[in-house]
């Protein structure tokens, strides 16, 4: 008889041997760590839940460092391959063990290009961890959804022993969500790298970013190259001062930041009688 959780069989049968077809059975395991397989509803594939699954290390390592995540200068895909292939990092959490002696054996790894990657990996310990969650790789959390989470419970432990119910109160978080989130900071691997990452010093308390609530209730859209700002810092000082940022342009746009090369955004903002501001009108409406 069947048991709850059993691996169920699927046959698969290829045209013309169907009489040979054998049964496949669909893992609930990694075969590489161990670690839980789940499937996603709407998706066919299986996927290993284990950022450190050493058959996926170079991209968890890749995405963890990335400008949206944890925003390590100087670990790129070739950086990343080489320190993978000395087998000086096996987690990543194990970047914040490198040391200049290490790095300087590598090949064509200079003293200045070893100094300054600590320095940027040191810099990150410092991180909002709603940065870190983004960068764990916790599948359906992107970079909002990670700082909704840390707004609501406070620091990374909390959110750890937050039960699914809580979890899917957060506005913008339906039943799947957080009920990802929740058996993700419960898998033995994370619970063990997120204690790891906290004894070598990383943030694990979130301090809000907010500043003001004089944007609450307006909708930007940015568009093109601007002067002096990254699209990541306009969208930073908008959300904390209240606002929100929008990917298109709508009635609903209250206003369109424009640089160099706006494109169709900016003629769609012209149709519609959206203000559009500079740079410089931005900067002022923000107060800096």
């Amino acid at each position: 008889m069947r048991k709850a959780g059993d691996i169920i069989p699927e046959v698969v049968k290829s045209v013309g041997h169907a009489d040979n077809s054998e049964p496949y059975f669909i893992p609930d395991k990694c075969p590489v760590c161990g670690a839980a397989a789940v499937r996603d509803e709407d998706e066919a594939v299986i996927r290993c839940q284990n950022p450190d699954c050493p058959a996926q290390l170079l991209r968890s390592l890749e995405h963890f460092a990335s400008r949206g995540a944890m925003n390590i200068d100087g670990l790129g895909e070739a950086v990343v391959e080489q320190l993978v292939n000395a087998e000086l990092v096996h987690t990543v959490a194990d970047l914040y063990t490198l040391d200049l002696q290490s790095l300087t054996a590598l090949e064509r790894f200079g003293t200045k290009s070893a100094e300054n990657l600590l320095a940027s990996i040191e810099k990150s310990k410092k991180n909002e961890p709603d940065r870190l969650i983004f960068a764990l790789g916790i599948r359906g959390i992107g970079q909002k959804a990670a700082t909704l989470l840390c707004q609501k419970f406070g620091d990374v432990e909390s959110i750890m022993a937050a039960s699914a119910e809580d979890i899917a109160a957060i506005d913008g978080f339906g039943e799947v969500l957080a009920q990802s989130v929740y058996n993700a900071m419960r898998e033995p691997h994370r619970v063990k790298l997120i204690e790891r990452l906290k004894e070598l010093g990383l943030n694990m308390t979130y301090t809000s970013q907010q500043v003001s609530d004089k944007l609450n209730g307006l909708t930007f859209v940015l568009t093109g190259t601007l002067p002096t700002l990254k699209r990541d810092e306009a969208k930073a000082m908008i959300e904390q001062r209240g606002g929100k940022v929008s990917g298109s342009v709508s009635k609903k746009t209250s206003y369109v930041v424009a640089g160099e090369e706006a494109g169709s955004k900016l003629t769609k903002a012209n149709e519609l009688g959206i203000t559009v501001l500079t740079e410089e009108q931005f900067l002022q409406m923000m107060g800096e």
